[in-house]
């Protein structure tokens, strides 16, 4: 996982149960490398380049990684608001794996 995905994840995680909270970054890790090479590397590349762009706005101005999400979720650009939403499907995907592996 790209250190950007990771605040965001980390951002995204924030209401998980601190006891389920390393599984679920855990299981987007590991779902993001099986993802095919091709889905993988587009999907990298708006990560490296929205990393580079908070890092840039960061130095004018320290931003959480709250409100990087804030920003990104509310983007005027679709591509970039769906790249939040896939790794929030990620995210709630394995949260829900995590409760019902609890419950059997």
């Amino acid at each position: 996982m790209l250190p950007f995905e990771r605040r965001i994840v980390d951002a995204l995680t924030a209401g998980t149960l601190p006891e389920h909270r390393d599984a679920v970054i855990e299981h987007v890790a590991l779902t993001l490398a099986a993802m095919p090479e091709v889905t993988r590397a587009g999907f990298a590349a708006e990560s490296i380049a929205f990393g580079a762009w908070s890092a840039v706005r960061s130095r004018v101005r320290p931003t959480s990684a709250a409100d990087d999400l804030a920003r990104l979720e509310r983007h005027p650009v679709s591509l970039v608001r769906q790249w939040v939403r896939a790794l929030r499907a990620l995210v709630l995907f394995a949260e829900q794996e995590l409760i019902g592996a609890e419950a059997r």
